[in-house]
């Protein structure tokens, strides 16, 4: 499986876990944790795959966490430097998270035809079983196959 591409759509959760100090520091330090390890390997070997409200979404939640502005921005302009942005066409998701709010990491999976959706969030997880083209899956459960 080394080598391989894939493409892949980030929950806002994944984005929050990790963070944005080293963005300041430059290269992270040895052994960052999952979030962040799974954020620098998509960015440098995979497909990371977004769209307009996704980013918006990200921004939104990392100032609202009280990340510094700058910090927010500089992260949005390195994830818009490093993925794929996707045309959103799809108006509903098949199966519709619990809530509504999440349906855009669906719709972005959808359209970009991505391999993977990394969440933390219930609700989308238990979603897997009803899209079997991409994999919804946890940082820790697929570290293993997107940042060995």
């Amino acid at each position: 499986m080394s080598g391989e591409q894939f493409r892949v759509v980030l929950d806002t959760n994944q984005i929050v876990a990790a963070g944005t100090g080293w963005l300041d520091r430059g290269q992270p330090a040895p052994n960052p944790n999952t979030s962040r390890r799974i954020l620098i390997r998509v960015a440098e070997t995979h497909l990371g795959l977004y769209c307009g409200k996704i980013v918006g979404e990200y921004l939104e939640k990392l100032v609202d966490l009280g990340h510094p502005p700058r910090r927010a921005v500089r992260m949005m302009a390195y994830i818009m430097g490093a993925f794929v942005r996707v045309e959103i066409f799809t108006e509903e998701a098949p199966f519709r998270p619990i809530d509504l709010d999440d349906e855009v990491f669906l719709l972005c999976a959808i359209d970009g035809e991505a391999n993977y959706l990394v969440s933390e969030d219930q609700g989308l997880l238990d979603l897997d079983p009803n899209y079997p083209d991409f994999v919804i899956g946890r940082s820790d459960e697929l570290a293993a196959v997107l940042a060995p």
